[in-house]
């Protein structure tokens, strides 16, 4: 038992490490979709910025920024994007609606510019100088946001926490955003069957037709304030549509604020 305990320690490791390997593992993604592995080699210096795979075979593929739409080297991954000087590959940071970038300044090898890019493509170069004014500018859209900026409580030194809570803010904007545009659509849907019954009860011709649209007209108010409607309400609407051919609508505009 103690042997076969061994065994799948010394297993589980081995897939731990395979693991590692695989996930580390250099790649270069092209613009049509396809894949490629083996030694990535960034070519980022001269006018054009090219990249360089060497596959198992020694076989060599240089592929320019724009046939690349991301490359992983050496666990860090890249994105080709245009900034101030045109298409260069930028260094992932964080992601998100608003991703941070690092970038090659000129004439220098690291990557200590800071750029950020929204993802409807509003981009700017992290300022040394005025970056209070230039982001509170830039980041206006969150008004939280910007303000914590204004005031001195989120500076340069924060600034991953800025693209953090500036995330956060679009993230829970676009969810406030699709709640609403649900619940318009689920209310439309509601109140078109009794517009329907409505027309149809208009164009009938029954004693009970004026206390019949009194009701509707009730039962569309209530279902636009959110209200709940009392079973009185439709039960006396069902009574006066009695032998007017009509109920089978009703039941179909009682069904849509039951679901």
């Amino acid at each position: 038992m103690k042997n076969l305990a061994v065994i799948h320690f010394l297993l589980l490791l081995l897939l731990m490490l395979l693991y590692q390997v695989v996930d580390a593992q250099d790649y270069v993604l092209t613009n049509k979709g396809d894949s490629l592995t083996g030694e990535v080699r960034p070519l980022l210096y001269g006018p054009e910025k090219k990249v360089q795979v060497v596959g198992p075979d020694k076989e060599k593929t240089t592929l320019s920024i724009f046939q690349v739409r991301a490359f992983a080297s050496e666990g860090e991954t890249y994105h080709p994007v245009k900034g101030e000087t045109g298409y260069v590959f930028m260094k992932l940071v964080k992601s998100g609606y608003l991703t941070l970038y690092s970038y090659q300044l000129e004439n220098q090898h690291r990557f200590d510019g800071l750029f950020l890019q929204k993802r409807d493509g509003e981009n700017m170069s992290v300022p040394n100088l005025g970056f209070k004014k230039y982001m509170v500018q830039f980041l206006e859209d969150c008004p939280s946001v910007a303000d914590r900026i204004r005031t001195g409580e989120l500076g340069k030194k924060e600034l991953s926490q800025i693209v953090d809570s500036y995330n956060t803010c679009v993230n829970g904007r676009t969810v406030d955003h699709a709640k609403v545009i649900a619940e318009r659509k689920e209310q439309t849907s509601r109140i078109s069957a009794w517009d329907s019954l409505e027309e149809k009860v208009s164009a009938a011709d029954f004693s009970e037709k004026t206390n019949a649209l009194e009701m509707i007209a009730e039962i569309k108010k209530k279902i636009s304030d959110k209200e709940k409607i009392p079973n009185f309400l439709l039960e006396g609407l069902r009574n006066s549509l009695q032998n007017t051919g009509l109920t089978a609508d009703l039941d179909q505009a009682i069904s849509e604020i039951n679901n």
